[in-house]
């Protein structure tokens, strides 16, 4: 019962977010399109950002797996990009809001962990020392650029098809994940991720 309410809500939101203003959308304008008591809304969330947050974290959450696992970041960020690319409207609404709660601060945010958590587990995987500040620096300075070509590409007048958006962030992550390989030895030649998207269902 409190999974569908909340389902009701951020349908609505993002039903709304689409077709006029976030600035114009209040709670009531929500509840009314979901169907629901206002007062209902408060029970669920806090304001109508914290709606947003909740969308982006279920919604990724079901159609990024093995999010942060250095094995399979490839398929982790077609998955993304094609995440993003089925939600193209609604996104593009929101990441030009410049807003104390705006969503650009939790998608960032969830980008740096999930850069953090794969050098992490690249480090494992590897069996190659990442220094703790390095990694840190890794992860906001590759998190941020993510975010800001994600940015580009949804709000862009001729964005690029999601293939080639794909395939320049693939290149971008991993001539900078070869490049530490080589630099600490573990490997002699450039070293191709596998992207067989069946291994991960």
């Amino acid at each position: 019962m409190l999974m569908t309410t909340k389902n009701k809500i951020a349908q609505a939101t993002k039903q709304l977010v689409v077709t006029q203003p976030f600035d114009r959308i209040s709670v009531t304008n929500i509840m009314k399109t979901a169907d629901l008591r206002r007062q209902s809304f408060y029970d669920y969330f806090h304001d109508k950002y914290d709606v947003l947050a909740w969308i982006y974290k279920s919604e990724t959450d079901t159609a990024i797996k093995h999010c942060g696992n250095y094995r399979f970041w490839p398929q982790t960020l077609r998955r993304m990009l094609t995440y993003f690319a089925d939600n193209h409207a609604f996104y593009r609404q929101l990441l030009p809001l410049d807003v104390q709660n705006a969503p650009e601060k939790i998608i960032k945010a969830h980008l740096q962990t999930m850069i953090g958590s794969i050098f992490v587990s690249m480090g494992d995987a590897e069996h190659i020392a990442i220094d703790t500040d390095y990694c840190r620096f890794l992860q906001h300075t590759l998190g941020d650029s993510l975010y800001a070509s994600v940015d580009q590409w949804l709000t862009a007048t001729d964005p690029q098809s999601l293939e080639t958006q794909y395939q320049f962030l693939r290149h971008y992550l991993e001539d900078g994940m070869n490049g530490l390989l080589l630099r600490s030895k573990q490997i002699k030649t450039y070293h191709r991720a596998d992207d067989q998207t069946s291994e991960i269902g």
